[in-house]
């Protein structure tokens, strides 16, 4: 009696010449490995499969049963057990014998792909659900499955967006029950729960602040000075109004690296174009005199707020010009310690802005205040300019010693990477 390395060595040569489309040299070297291991499950299930393509399927039946009580235990002998099982039409027989390879093999992803696909012609839809949210994350992209993969993924599609919307109209039903009140963060627990969007957190690029509230936008009734800026609206669209009409030059407010003009990335459109300008009447701690001279009751007003004052870091607060047809790329913002405050100034229609997943329509002179922190993106899809007054305050629930604390921490890093994110000069 040879050796099982033996056996094995034998029925990898026999593999190697049945992918290779040479079924004698294979059947030679199969029937060896019998001769030695009469139980061998691989060279059994290769005959099976054989016997299935000549149409003999009592023959191919009969060595698969004695594949799958052979050695060793394969998924696949499991699986192509199945295959016969249905075409003998025992359905019954073919998902249980896909979840016995399963069993064997839980990464196995045609068998779990079929199961669902078999569970579903049973009418177990819930299950068949379950299996093929497994199976198609694993899946390759659409296009490169070959068509026979490719019909069975997009039955699967089908059976999925089935079930999800028999889920949500049965939540839609007992919901119904509870009342219309529901509250706005509500809304996006159902959606997120329902996959209709994702969870949305802050992501800063420099520095995150433990234990803030996440949220998407704050409460204006969190800031006392919204109402005193608001009132001056006017004013500030004049002078604004003035630096249009002067044509005193916004500068593109993104400047990055090379990299960022590449094609492919995101902000192509964008990297030192004007299509987004700003004007700064504070960069980064500096104080930009001749446009705080241009702008004085603007610039009086901002000095009056509870702005973030950071060495070479704080205050910021320009005129945000978007011009006709932009859009600023999904992106995240630095640090949650502060709050990005919008005063919007001209607004034609089809402008927008969203943070996380709410989408929000600017109204002349009404703030809005968010955490840019958390994935947000603008566009502009009218033919006219958009321009809001954009500056940062403190995060309300910051108490004034952790904003001493992280002032200086962050005038620390300033002071020891110096550097400026905006050219105003």
């Amino acid at each position: 009696m040879s050796s099982l390395p033996d056996v094995s060595a034998l029925a990898d040569q026999a593999e190697q010449h049945a992918r290779a489309g040479r079924p004698e040299l294979a059947a030679r070297l199969y029937q060896q490995v019998l001769s030695r291991a009469p139980d061998h499950a691989r060279a059994l299930s290769w005959f099976a499969m054989q016997a299935y393509g000549r149409g003999d399927l009592d023959r191919a039946l009969e060595l698969i049963e004695q594949a799958c009580r052979g050695q060793p235990k394969l998924a696949l002998a499991e699986a192509n057990r199945a295959l016969l099982l249905q075409a003998r039409g025992d359905l019954e027989g073919a998902v249980a014998a896909l979840l016995a390879a399963l069993e064997r093999d839980p990464e196995f992803v045609p068998a779990r792909l079929d199961a669902g696909l078999l569970l579903d012609r049973l009418g177990r839809g819930r299950e068949a659900a379950s299996h093929l949210g497994m199976a198609m994350p694993k899946l390759p992209p659409l296009e490169m499955q070959p068509p026979e993969l490719r019909a069975r993924t997009e039955a699967a599609q089908c059976i999925l967006a089935r079930e999800e919307a028999a889920f949500e109209g049965f939540v839609a039903e007992r919901l119904a029950a509870m009342g219309d009140a529901v509250s706005p963060r509500f809304a996006e627990c159902r959606d997120i729960f329902l996959k209709r969007a994702r969870p949305k957190q802050p992501k800063p690029g420099a520095m995150y602040f433990p234990e803030l509230p996440p949220l998407a936008f704050f409460p204006t009734t969190l800031f006392d000075w919204v109402e005193r800026v608001e009132a001056a609206t006017d004013t500030i669209r004049a002078e604004l109004e003035a630096v249009l009409a002067a044509e005193q030059e916004f500068i593109p407010y993104v400047q990055k690296g090379q990299d960022a003009s590449a094609p492919g990335s995101v902000w192509a459109g964008l990297n030192h174009k004007r299509v987004w300008g700003a004007y700064f009447l504070f960069n980064q701690g500096e104080r930009v005199a001749r446009h705080c001279d241009a702008c004085p009751r603007t610039a009086e007003l901002l000095e009056s707020l509870p702005l973030v004052r950071i060495p070479a870091r704080g205050p910021t607060a320009f005129f945000s010009r978007l011009k006709p047809g932009t859009h600023i790329p999904p992106h995240h913002g630095a640090t949650n310690t502060r709050c990005i405050v919008h005063l919007p100034l001209v607004v034609p229609r089809d402008c927008g802005l969203r943070v996380g997943n709410h989408v929000h329509a600017w109204q002349p002179g009404k703030v809005v205040v968010f955490d840019d922190t958390i994935e947000h993106e603008a566009w502009n899809r009218s033919d006219q300019e958009r321009v809001v007054l954009i500056f940062d305050v403190w995060n309300p629930f910051l108490d004034p010693r952790e904003r001493e604390l992280v002032t200086a921490l962050t005038a620390a890093a300033a002071e020891f990477y110096p550097g400026r994110l905006h050219d105003t000069d």
